[in-house]
């Protein structure tokens, strides 16, 4: 095997807690996460250097060429040319980075044939960032830590999620760091997680919260999205973009509908068991 395609789905926050700094400068946090099918694809071939090829983001800013350069430190491997085609938007909250990041790990695993374990795999992940080690194993799972203690959970109950951008951030360094000077909220994850694992759809949507909520309480987005009449809908990751939640296809099509007449950027997706599609 020379080359690989590799499906990389994006993901939600189902519910986020920021529980604090800790002394090493990261925080800990708390979250369930749900894979879902709004994807980038990612080809990889093998080659005697690492080569990126993604438009729009440059070779010092794509955390998929730092992935490929940590997987090959470990395992002595030469290198890779990786081709990005995008449709997950970047910095929005939803993995797209991250996403690509995982499948560069897994990928680079199966071409060369390396036999390293997901643990392994996702060890080199934390080092990337906090959700790329979701993004290996994907489906719905709590993470705490800095996002590297990873907890299966049953698969989320069939529904129609519709997730939406309208505006940018900072870093998501930048956007902790203003966490950190305001009173936000920390929801109880365990209610989440108990809803899940009882497939109690309508309990997992009464229990959806963000502590980055506080930071985009003048967006306009979150009171477009409601006046679609969802289910539920919040925040995902450190924003901006959201997601609203919709029982048949048809509601979530006319909400899509109502916000891209307003420029918004909206796809509708479903939950999924997994991250990445090997084909």
């Amino acid at each position: 095997m020379e080359r690989i395609k590799i499906t990389a789905c994006a993901k939600i926050n189902l519910s986020l807690s920021v529980l604090g700094k800790r002394e090493d400068g990261y925080h800990e946090l708390d979250t369930v996460m749900q894979s879902v099918d709004l994807s980038d694809t990612v080809y990889i071939e093998k080659c005697r250097s690492i080569i990126t090829d993604c438009k729009g983001i440059s070779a010092e800013e794509n955390i998929a060429a730092r992935a490929a350069r940590l997987f090959c430190e470990k395992t002595g491997a030469e290198g890779c040319k990786i081709k990005i085609e995008k449709r997950i938007p970047a910095a929005a909250g939803l993995g797209g980075g991250s996403a690509d990041a995982a499948a560069v790990l897994a990928g680079l695993n199966r071409l060369y044939k390396t036999g390293i374990s997901k643990t392994e795999l996702c060890e080199i992940a934390v080092k990337i960032g906090a959700d790329v080690p979701f993004l290996i194993a994907g489906g719905t799972a709590r993470a705490r830590g800095i996002g590297e203690k990873l907890t299966p959970l049953m698969p989320l109950k069939d529904c129609w999620f519709l997730l939406a951008k309208a505006e940018e951030k900072p870093s998501t360094a930048e956007m902790f760091s203003r966490l950190d000077s305001t009173d936000y909220i920390k929801p109880d994850i365990e209610k989440t997680v108990n809803a899940v694992n009882r497939g109690d759809l309508n309990g997992v949507l009464e229990n959806l919260g963000n502590s980055f909520e506080i930071l985009w309480s003048k967006s306009p987005l979150k009171e477009m999205l409601s006046s679609t009449h969802p289910a539920a809908c919040s925040l995902s990751g450190s924003g901006p973009a959201r997601f609203a939640v919709y029982g048949d296809l048809n509601a979530a099509l006319r909400a899509r509908d109502k916000l891209s007449a307003k420029g918004v950027f909206c796809e509708i997706c479903k939950p999924l068991n997994k991250s990445l599609i090997f084909e």
